[in-house]
């Protein structure tokens, strides 16, 4: 089954073309690395995917649905890059701001039920880190906020992960840890993913297809 289907997309920015024509297709179950230098479009596709960018021409389909007619973005799990600006400048623990992406089941009080956060609960234990789950937020490491900004996109279930280039800044040996939290849940769990990344020395490892942007359009797959 496809999840995604993209079919000859452009996108300009200030009438300059950013993507070229890009097709591919996005299967129940795959594991897809978009690999390409900075400036290769890959985080614009990441964009359009989540609608936050509009294409210029072409077809983007999620669960074979056009785009513009899509609404359930429950399906799909989002996970920015993580970096200096992009960390909370105030306390919440860790628990506390996955719980905050449940916000549409918050009670008439617009609070998170008892639910809510045993539904978190449950996320912790399945990727393994309960151990960050009363932890500042602010105050975790690269790696540690990348695995718990993972739980935040899982607690609602998504049928698909998209993740931007998730690996910079994290040490090493973190990195294989977090690459193995997603193999877990890509081979246990059944989820899709697309993740964008230039790092494909170590990414390689363990995604099952690749392909290889360059100036927006795709030169390898």
């Amino acid at each position: 089954m496809k999840e995604v289907e993209v079919k000859d997309l452009y996108f300009s920015y200030n009438k300059e073309d950013i993507l070229k024509g890009l097709s591919f297709d996005l299967y129940q179950g795959d594991f897809l690395t978009i690999q390409g230098e900075n400036g290769s479009g890959k985080s614009t596709l990441i964009k359009l995917l989540l609608n936050d960018l509009k294409k210029k021409s072409g077809e983007i389909k999620l669960f074979g649905e056009a785009i513009e007619d899509f609404n359930d973005y429950t399906k799909i799990g989002y996970v920015p890059q993580i970096n200096d600006s992009s960390k909370l400048s105030f306390p919440i623990t860790s628990r506390e701001y996955v719980v905050l992406n449940l916000y549409n089941k918050f009670n008439i009080f617009n609070r998170p039920s008892k639910k809510c956060f045993e539904k978190v609960d449950d996320i912790f234990d399945i990727l393994n880190i309960g151990n960050l789950i009363d932890e500042p937020f602010n105050k975790l490491s690269g790696g540690q906020a990348q695995k718990v900004m993972i739980a935040r996109a899982m607690v609602n279930d998504p049928k698909v992960l998209l993740l931007d280039e998730p690996t910079v800044g994290v040490d090493e040996k973190s990195k294989r840890k977090f690459l193995k939290l997603l193999t877990h849940l890509n081979d246990k769990h059944n989820i899709t993913i697309l993740m964008i990344s230039h790092e494909m020395d170590i990414v390689r490892d363990f995604s099952k297809r690749e392909i290889r942007l360059k100036n927006g359009r795709i030169v390898d797959a």
